[in-house]
């Protein structure tokens, strides 16, 4: 009869010794809004083995220095998610931490990770416990395919780190909003203003296909891709110089959309005024003038074209100079 009690002593006195550290970054985490900013020592301390909890870390150069705007996009997405995080009603084994090491906090963590670019994101698993997976290494997640907003990034850690109560509910932005329904009222007054205007244009045949050839073109270079996955417009690069395109075929910048349409526009152009616009010249001067000056730009805009895929992919097989 003495050794259950003497058991439950010697039980308890071991849990309160297992979590001391726990309960530290718990404080902390509360403390800062569910973010946890990290040094070299808490970084290695957070991420020790064993743990029965799961932390994400991002790894990131905020100073200005560094030029890092896929840092500065990140950041408040990033709080914002451990914020809501922080006040989540969760199951007993959801236990997760939010937390970044910013370089200027921790250069050696990035030295000894081999690390050249930021932002980059961990996530360590519990290494016991119900959702332990016995990976001691860190998965890193790719924001190509993630993105830099809270809604991916929330969706990938529940489906990947075992967190069904991880989701995500943007607030709503109460001046947005004003100036939605501001811009909306402005709309709607000046149609009304101009509706005659608006009739005159909206039955011309010409503005119609004008709108679904531009529309057309946006399309096909990755409009819709940009819309969803919220990359930059241009990349600053580590020695100043701007990127206007991404290297590889599963990412790309704004300004990719804009320069391919144009390209497209003018490959699309050309062939028209080759095939319809040339034949019906009766001068043979100009007839053959137009060919010469417009099979030239259909080659040359072929040729960039095929530049630019090489530029993304240098596999790429073809090109023309």
């Amino acid at each position: 009869m003495l050794v259950s009690p003497l058991l439950l002593v010697l039980l308890s006195g071991l849990v309160a010794a297992a979590t001391p550290q726990l309960d530290k970054f718990r404080a902390l985490a509360r403390r800062n809004g569910g973010l946890l900013s990290l040094d070299a020592a808490t970084y290695d301390e957070l991420t020790s083995s064993p743990r029965d909890y799961s932390v994400s870390v991002v790894l990131t150069a905020l100073g200005a220095q560094y030029k890092c705007q896929p840092c500065q996009l990140l950041q408040p997405e990033y709080s914002l998610l451990a914020k809501q995080w922080g006040s989540t009603k969760r199951g007993a084994d959801e236990e997760h931490f939010f937390a970044y090491l910013d370089f200027q906090n921790g250069p050696e963590v990035f030295q000894r990770l081999g690390l050249q670019t930021a932002p980059v994101f961990q996530l360590f698993m519990p290494t016991e416990g119900p959702r332990a997976t016995g990976k001691l290494a860190a998965e890193t997640v790719d924001f190509g395919r993630t993105g830099f907003k809270a809604e991916p990034i929330a969706s990938h850690l529940s489906a990947h780190a075992n967190l069904p109560s991880l989701k995500f509910s943007r607030p709503v932005d109460k001046s947005k909003v004003v100036r939605t329904v501001a811009t909306v009222v402005v709309g709607v007054l000046g149609v009304w203003q101009m509706w005659p205007l608006f009739i005159v244009v909206f039955t011309r045949r010409y503005i119609w296909s004008a709108i679904c050839i531009f529309t057309i073109l946006f399309m096909t270079s990755g409009y819709m891709w940009t819309q969803i996955r919220r990359p930059l417009y241009v990349q600053a690069e580590r020695n100043g110089q701007v990127s206007y395109i991404a290297a590889g075929y599963q990412t790309q910048l704004g300004a990719e959309v804009h320069i391919i349409s144009a390209i497209y526009g003018v490959l699309g152009f050309s062939a028209y005024i080759l095939a319809y616009t040339i034949p019906k010249l009766t001068d043979p001067v100009r007839q053959r003038l137009g060919v010469y000056v417009w099979t030239g730009v259909f080659i040359v805009m072929s040729g960039v074209l095929m530049n630019i895929f090489h530029m993304k992919q240098p596999g790429y097989p073809f090109r023309i100079f």
